[in-house]
């Protein structure tokens, strides 16, 4: 038998805070276009008891995501990996990992600023609440699953030039498209329905595209297209909705201004309601999870000191402070010293996460996965279901092959080795065999 509960909590802050996503940002905001909220999905099953959480955020880095799992086994005794906090990546959401600001002319000086305490206490009583009235929620439920083609909604940024196979990362539809080969993407919409009766209790959806839809206000906090999907869900099927994220490392909308995301977030609500009939019975599967780590490197920070990385911030620092353009070179410091201060050193422990959930397997990956990356994975196992920014979130997620045709997401988007994605790959499929005997 399995059971189901589920609960949400508005985390929108009243109060000035980091907005996390685009490097050029220099000040503080208050201001909101729409709510960001945290959403919990309780599973039980013979005694099994998992918890699902969405969170309207571009990402929890791992240190915090075990601050986390630690404040919810101090309050129900669940604890990782039956815990899984999945972001939705959107550009919009205040950030308590800490901050950087790499761009002159604001509010802000140049430099790096600590996690906002602030507001992680007042964002996680909330979680906390949200997971107990999810806990008290619990009853039976039939889990019907659907697997639905959701196209001419976005592309992939990664664009091949016909003239010499490399790659121009076009953020937005390039109008000399006829110029460019362009990638494939995941266009499949997974969608579980938890089923009470003959009505929805609630709907989860993955779908891999960047929420960067924008709105009429870059220092507008919003959950972009996820919100209004979870919005639209709730008008059309009178249920809430929960949002995972697939692989949209590589991946972003056609239309990305104004009323982009309400229009992306209506058509995923209605493409639900039309696909009705596809929905199958998946409640006869054993709910369970796993973790496993794996080891990933910095060859950038390989062989130095505290001293040495912090010596090289502060030297592209001072450049930053009397230039007043933007530099590559000052940001990827800034990305190193991030990462050596958060690892203390060039190697980092990563999590990936598995949970079954119907005829399908969550898999859990802390990165902004590119399109390839869940390609090779589903070769092996087609019932995978990839989760970017899930269990931790650092950096894009590109294959080795994908560094020599260039493109932000490999010249600027990681400082991983070149062969992180394909270790990845491995370590899921070998995860995966692991968990299915």
């Amino acid at each position: 038998m399995l059971k189901m509960g589920c609960a949400k909590a508005d985390v929108t802050p009243a109060f000035p805070t980091y907005l996390h996503g685009y490097a050029s940002r220099n000040r503080l905001t208050a201001e909101v276009e729409e709510p960001v909220e945290v959403g919990v999905i309780a599973l039980e099953q013979n005694g099994k008891k998992i918890l699902m959480i969405s969170v309207d955020s571009l990402g929890i880095k791992i240190w915090r995501c075990k601050e986390i799992y630690k404040a919810i086994a101090a309050e129900t005794d669940i604890d990782y990996p039956n815990i899984m906090i999945s972001a939705s990546h959107t550009h919009f959401a205040p950030n308590f990992c800490g901050h950087t600001v790499y761009t002159t002319g604001g509010e802000m000086p140049l430099g790096d600023y600590a996690p906002d305490e602030k507001y992680f206490e007042f964002w996680l009583n909330k979680v906390l609440a949200a997971v107990k009235h999810a806990l008290a929620d619990l009853e039976e439920v039939k889990l019907m699953q659907a697997d639905i083609p959701v196209t001419s909604i976005a592309f992939n940024r990664r664009t091949v030039r016909k003239s010499d196979g490399g790659v121009t990362t076009n953020y937005i539809y390039p109008a000399n498209f006829d110029e460019y080969d362009f990638s494939p993407i995941d266009t499949t919409m997974h969608v579980w329905k938890f089923m009470r009766g003959n009505a929805p209790k609630a709907v989860l959806a993955r779908y891999g595209c960047h929420p960067v839809t924008g709105g009429y206000n870059f220092y507008g906090i919003s959950a972009d297209y996820p919100g209004y999907f979870k919005k639209y869900v709730q008008q059309k099927m009178g249920c809430p909705a929960f949002f995972m994220l697939g692989t949209a490392g590589d991946v972003v909308p056609m239309q990305r201004n104004n009323e982009s995301r309400k229009d992306i977030g209506e058509v995923m609500a209605n493409s639900i309601r039309l696909a009705e009939r596809t929905f199958r019975d998946t409640t006869d599967f054993e709910l369970k999870s796993a973790g496993t780590t794996i080891t990933v490197h910095a060859p950038g920070l390989a062989g130095k000191t505290a001293g040495e990385v912090a010596a090289a911030w502060k030297t592209e620092l001072d450049k930053a402070q009397t230039s007043s353009t933007y530099s590559n070179e000052f940001y990827m410091t800034g990305m190193y010293n991030a990462t050596f201060e958060e690892f203390n050193g060039a190697d980092a422990e990563l999590d990936i996460q598995l949970i079954q959930l119907g005829d399908r397997t969550v898999v859990g990956l802390p990165f902004e996965v590119l399109t390839i990356i869940g390609q090779k994975i589903r070769e092996v196992h087609p019932d995978a279901a990839i989760a970017s920014c899930t269990a931790g979130y650092e950096c894009y997620l590109p294959t080795k092959a994908d560094f020599p045709k260039g493109g932000y997401e490999t010249d600027a988007g990681t400082v991983w080795a070149e062969d992180t994605g394909d270790n990845v790959i491995a370590k899921a499929i070998e995860a995966l065999n692991a968990f299915k005997n």
